[in-house]
């Protein structure tokens, strides 16, 4: 695996231009990652380039697709079973927001269910996308739920940089990383890797690009 060093202007740049040249008509591209780390704002930076492409993104994070808090922590507030397979509701997810926005969808979907902070419904309206649309959706442990994505960018940090960013009330999540890293193999199936402990001098190593 061959990483290339870049600036984070350069990374985000990257990024778009692969992401702006991938197919299908609206292609689904997961960043796979805690928000801890930065995995939100390199999406956000990779949807602010894209408007240049010519192309317009939806910005999307499973925070908003948690599961109600009674059903998360039906079995504790620490199983690592749950948090893997059970914490986003990923059939929701599909049927509101992937499945719509894919193919020979009808592009009318929701970016939001539940409000992760007050665990309440939220009320948005459905928006319509475009043709040239393209959906970023961050979150961790994305390979773990089957999610019909088309290519996913998987950020790759030490355990003490995850360790480090994660607050404390979910350092028991380390030990779903490190499950996550052997039973669904994000690594090996991304397209690219981003190598993140430090956002202001990252590297990315393409797995799968176009050209």
């Amino acid at each position: 695996m061959r990483f290339v060093p870049l600036t984070p202007a350069r990374l985000a740049a990257d990024l778009a231009k692969w992401v702006g040249d991938l197919g299908p008509k609206r292609p689904r591209i997961g960043f796979d990652g805690p928000t801890e780390v930065g995995t939100a704002e390199l999406a956000d930076a990779v949807a602010a380039e894209l408007p240049s492409l010519s192309r317009s993104a939806v910005r999307v994070s499973t925070s908003w697709w948690w599961r109600p808090a009674s059903l998360r922590l039906e079995f504790g507030k620490t199983d690592v079973d749950t948090l893997l397979k059970g914490w986003v509701d990923n059939a929701a997810l599909r049927r509101e927001l992937l499945d719509p926005f894919g193919p020979g969808g009808t592009g009318r979907i929701l970016r939001r269910l539940r409000d992760p902070v007050t665990d309440r419904s939220v009320r948005d309206d459905r928006i319509q996308v475009g043709g040239q649309d393209v959906l970023l959706l961050d979150g961790p442990f994305l390979r773990a739920g089957g999610l019909p994505l088309d290519a996913v960018v998987h950020i790759q940090v030490s355990p003490n940089t995850l360790a480090r960013s994660l607050p404390a009330d979910r350092q028991w999540w380390l030990k779903g990383f490190d499950r996550y890293l052997i039973e669904d193999q994000p690594i090996e199936k991304a397209a690219a890797i981003v190598a993140y402990d430090h956002p202001a001098a990252p590297a990315v190593s393409w797995a799968a690009r176009p050209g």
